[in-house]
């Protein structure tokens, strides 16, 4: 789950900090792709490269499977040489860039993430490795905690939001 980082919760996230082990920062440069055979904002799934600390990642992102978080299922795999001709060739359109700077921390048994995102913000997502859809609710409650509302939607689609406000004006 991951939430916008504002002014009323701002102390709260920087109390729960202090009590965290400070993992690392990295700079994460996201490429999304279009499907030649089916409309992945339709099928609410996503497929992108990521680049980060000298490695290329390709995941893809299968649908929400619940209402409340942005739990998916998810599959990555550390790829080498070329793979954007490869997409590209294969049909896969660079749809749009997300960028954003990373700082990981461990709280308890939560990795959090303060991302700061290119054109949208600060903001922090927090997760539980688990199988237990039961989990969800010790996040919920850590959101409690920081009065923070939930984010459902990704960074690409914010950013999709912010650019057509864009377009608008």
């Amino acid at each position: 789950m991951k939430g916008k980082i504002n002014k009323y919760t701002q102390g709260r996230i920087e109390q729960i900090l202090k009590k965290s082990v400070f993992l690392g920062e990295k700079i994460e440069e996201d490429v999304y792709y279009s499907s030649p055979i089916k409309d992945f904002k339709e099928t609410d799934e996503a497929l992108r490269v990521r680049y980060s600390e000298g490695n290329a990642i390709l995941t893809y992102k299968g649908p929400k499977i619940d209402k409340i978080s942005k739990s998916r299922e998810e599959i990555e795999v550390l790829v080498s040489g070329d793979i954007e001709s490869l997409l590209q060739r294969l049909g896969f359109n660079k749809f749009m860039n997300v960028r954003k700077n990373r700082k990981l921390y461990q709280y308890k048994e939560f990795i959090l993430s303060i991302d700061n995102v290119e054109g949208l913000g600060e903001y922090i997502e927090v997760e539980l490795k688990s199988e237990n859809k039961n989990d969800v609710e010790k996040i919920q409650n850590l959101f409690d905690v920081l009065f923070l509302d939930s984010e459902r939607r990704s960074y690409l689609e914010l950013l999709l939001i912010e650019k057509n406000k864009i377009n608008k004006v």
